[in-house]
C-alpha cells in the first residue's frame, strides 16, 4: 500500500536552467566572495568560469562514473579551483557558501506554478513526504525550500552533499523511505531523468515512478541509453500526481 511520496528538487519541485549570459554575474560572485575571504585570484569573471566550467565537467564526468558525490570542500579543492594556491583552511570555511553561490547564481530556479498546489492536495490525503536531491551544497535546498514557502511538506530531505554517493545509488533511496518509516514498496518516487530517477528507485525496490520532463532531462540522460525506459508514471503536468496518488491509494486498501 502506498504510504510515502518522495521528490527529487532540481527540474521536479523546480525549474532550473543555465545560460551563457549568467556566466559573467556567477564568475563575479565567485571572486568576489573569494576576495572577501583572503584568496584572491586575479582573473577576469569570464576567464574564471571558463576554468570553474571545464573542471566542472570532468568532475561531474567522474563523479557519475565512480557514483560519488564529494563535499563541497573537497570538490572546491580538488577539481574547481585546483591550480590556484588558495589557503586550505579559508578554502574549507568557505566551500560550502561557494557551493551556493554556484547553486544559484550560475542556474536560474523558481519553483514550478503547480508545485504548492499539488503538495497541499497530497498533504490533505495524509501522504508522507521527502526529497532526494543530487546537489553540490550541503544548505542551497534546505534554504530554498523555505524560501519557496514549502519546507514544512517533508519530513526527510536527504542529499548526494551530505550522503557522498549520487542517484542513482538505491542507498539514498532507501535512506529516505527508511527515515520515513516506510517500507520502499510503500514508496513513490517522482523525478525528471530516467538515468538518476527512474534507475535509483527501482533499484531501491520502490512501488513505482512518477517522471515530468524538464529542462534538465535530455542533458542528464544523455548517453546513459535510456530510450527503451521509461517510469511507471509518465506525467505531463504534476498535478496528475494527486489522481495516481489517490489511485494507488485506494487500491492498496483494497487488497488489505
Amino acid at each position: 500500500m502506498l504510504k510515502a511520496v518522495i521528490f527529487d528538487m532540481g527540474g521536479t519541485l523546480e525549474d532550473v536552467f543555465h545560460k551563457p549570459e549568467y556566466n559573467e554575474t556567477c564568475g563575479r560572485k565567485l571572486l568576489d566572495y573569494l576576495g572577501m575571504q583572503g584568496m584572491q585570484i586575479d582573473l577576469e569573471p569570464a576567464k574564471f568560469m571558463e576554468h570553474i566550467e571545464a573542471q566542472n565537467k570532468a568532475y561531474r564526468k567522474w563523479g557519475v562514473d565512480q557514483g560519488i558525490e564529494l563535499s563541497p570542500y573537497e570538490l572546491w579543492s580538488q577539481w574547481l579551483l585546483k591550480g590556484f594556491d588558495c589557503n586550505r583552511d579559508r578554502l574549507k570555511a568557505a566551500a560550502n557558501d561557494l557551493a551556493d553561490i554556484w547553486e544559484r547564481v550560475y542556474y536560474h530556479r523558481s519553483l514550478r506554478p503547480e508545485s504548492k498546489p499539488m503538495l497541499d492536495e497530497l498533504a490533505e490525503m495524509k501522504i508522507s513526504m521527502g526529497i532526494i536531491s543530487n546537489t553540490s551544497s550541503y544548505t542551497q535546498v534546505f534554504e530554498i525550500l523555505h524560501e519557496y514557502g514549502i519546507r514544512g511538506y517533508f519530513d526527510t530531505i536527504v542529499l548526494s552533499s551530505i550522503a557522498g554517493f549520487r542517484k542513482p545509488n538505491p542507498a539514498l533511496f532507501l535512506t529516505a523511505s527508511g527515515a520515513l518509516g516506510v517500507r520502499p514498496d510503500e514508496c513513490l518516487y517522482v523525478g525528471d531523468t530516467i538515468s538518476r530517477d527512474v534507475r535509483g528507485s527501482r533499484l531501491a525496490g520502490y512501488l513505482g515512478c512518477i517522471r515530468i520532463n524538464s529542462e534538465l532531462t535530455k542533458g542528464s540522460d544523455a548517453g546513459f541509453g535510456t530510450e527503451d525506459e521509461e517510469a511507471e508514471y509518465p506525467v505531463a503536468s504534476l498535478m496528475e500526481i494527486p489522481g495516481i496518488v489517490k489511485k494507488l491509494t485506494e487500491e492498496g486498501a483494497s487488497k488489505c
